[in-house]
């Protein structure tokens, strides 16, 4: 299906340009791309990005979350992080209620600081239908000015074992 769709975009992208030729334009700036479909936004799975401009992403709890009582953990798994200095970094889990105030979970650090994998954190019996989970990266060392740090996190779970 994507060599079609490809296939299809080039024979438009040239169809446009030899119309631009006839006209008497030009098409090298052209820029015609197709978009990768990701196939976890097919599952709803969301993907987050966090880095120094955005340090704290929050989750809105759905119905398909199932919070029950006896749901135990919050995993967060981190699927990339690009840290090239390793700057200590930590991770902040809350549950922000519909209404109320935020209530901290727990934290968890990388370790190595650029090593991704999967964390859990206990929800304390705090968790409930509504509201969200608020993952918060934080970052005790002095970052250089130019100096990168981005981490990609997967939909967070919550998990009864």
């Amino acid at each position: 299906m994507i060599g079609s769709i490809t296939g299809k975009t080039s024979l438009c992208k040239l169809s446009f340009c030899l119309c631009l030729a006839i006209a008497g334009s030009s098409c090298d700036s052209l820029d015609v791309s197709v978009r990768k479909l990701d196939p976890a936004a097919d599952r709803g799975d969301a993907v987050y990005h966090l880095d120094l401009s955005k340090t704290s992403v929050a989750q809105p709890i759905e119905p398909r979350d199932k919070v029950e009582e006896g749901n135990k953990f919050v995993q967060v798994e981190i699927t990339e992080v690009v840290n090239p200095k390793r700057y200590a970094i930590s991770f902040a889990v809350d549950y922000q209620p519909s209404s109320g105030t935020k209530i901290h979970l727990g934290d968890f650090s990388p370790y190595p600081s650029d090593n991704p994998g999967k964390f859990i954190v206990p929800t304390q019996g705090k968790l409930k239908n509504g509201g969200a989970i608020v993952l918060s990266l934080l970052i005790p060392d002095k970052i250089e000015p130019g100096d990168a740090l981005k981490v990609t996190v997967k939909r967070m779970k919550i998990l009864k074992e």
